[in-house]
């Protein structure tokens, strides 16, 4: 059962003026008022019942009753927002993604010449193997020097041509740091985005004992760790919403040549902001004779602006949530 009804708009930029709908131009994003007419200031946003964002996309052709053939606005609206019922707004602004990080020290440990060390990364972003894909990486340690048994570790992972980290070693210090994904790219990847996620264990063995267990590393030092984070806002993150959302307005594949969709408004490499808003809207239902609401809600995914809480659209949604123009 559906609960909560979600809107997803992927725009370019916000006019630094309203005028007409017509001058609105492809990507241009702006606000409505409950009859769908465009809302040119921060008054007209206060008298508004309700909101509707809309995207403008490319103009179509409309014949009038004489045959003239002229170009007309085409927009895609979001569901209407009231501010009766627990109207909110988020804005998320852009931030970049954080790549997963383990820093291994070794500074304390006494390596045992001919004894074999073995390196073992776990990743946690397989999903169809959660928690059991690893990479285990082994070498037999020639000095008691920790910085060498650092070195050779991190000269054996970058040597891996399927590796997913990379490893970079600084004295004793040995430090994996999560390479992007790359089976993602493009706008129309199968894979949705996503990022690596992994822990790491350093184990030996002594000479000629490699079935007799797993021995821990006295003095090895793996505390240091930096959780990954995907980011807001990243153009494939929107790439996906965005194709996800297709579903819900009937562009769906059945496997068929061509197939038949509308073309992507997200742009690679580009960088978004997301403006979420959300109210109560009240119906009455056929079942019943009172009145109930349903949580409404739009996501507008618009390129990224230092300045998007000043401009005339920004200005103009509190306008109409708080019911008066801004001193």
């Amino acid at each position: 059962m559906i609960q909560h009804v979600n809107t997803i708009l992927v725009g370019k930029q916000t006019p630094a003026t309203f005028t007409n709908v017509e001058a609105l131009t492809v990507g241009d994003v702006a606000l409505f008022d409950e009859n769908r007419a465009l809302i040119k200031t921060e008054a007209d946003a206060v008298n508004a019942k309700a909101i509707h964002l809309g995207v403008a996309k490319a103009k179509v052709a409309v014949t009038l009753p004489d045959g003239t053939l002229v170009q007309r606005a085409n927009i895609e609206f979001s569901n209407p927002i009231t501010k009766d019922n627990t109207f909110s707004k988020v804005v998320t602004p852009y931030a970049n993604s954080i790549p997963a990080e383990i820093v291994i020290d070794f500074v304390n440990v006494k390596p045992v010449v001919d004894n074999r060390y073995v390196l073992r990364i776990v990743y946690k972003d397989i999903f169809e193997a959660p928690g059991q894909f690893t990479h285990t990486y082994e070498v037999f340690a020639d000095s008691t020097d920790p910085h060498d048994l650092a070195k050779a570790f991190a000269k054996k992972i970058n040597k891996h041509s399927n590796r997913r980290v990379i490893a970079t070693q600084t004295t004793s210090v040995l430090t994996l740091r999560a390479m992007d994904k790359d089976d993602n790219e493009g706008l129309n990847s199968l894979s949705e985005y996503s990022i690596v996620a992994m822990e790491a264990t350093v184990y030996t063995n002594k000479p000629n004992s490699f079935n007799a267990g797993m021995d821990a590393v006295p003095g090895i030092d793996i505390s240091t760790k930096q959780a990954g984070h995907p980011g807001s806002g990243y153009w494939k993150q929107v790439r996906d919403i965005e194709k996800r959302n297709r579903g819900y307005k009937g562009h769906v594949f059945t496997g068929a040549y061509p197939e038949v969709t509308s073309n992507p408004m997200v742009e690679e490499n580009a960088t978004y902001d997301c403006i979420t808003l959300e109210s109560d809207n009240n119906y009455v239902s056929g079942d019943n004779r009172y009145v109930k609401n349903t949580p409404m809600g739009v996501v507008l995914y618009i390129k990224s602006n230092a300045n998007l809480n000043t401009t005339v659209l920004m200005k103009a949604i509190d306008a109409f949530a708080n019911g008066k123009v801004a001193a």
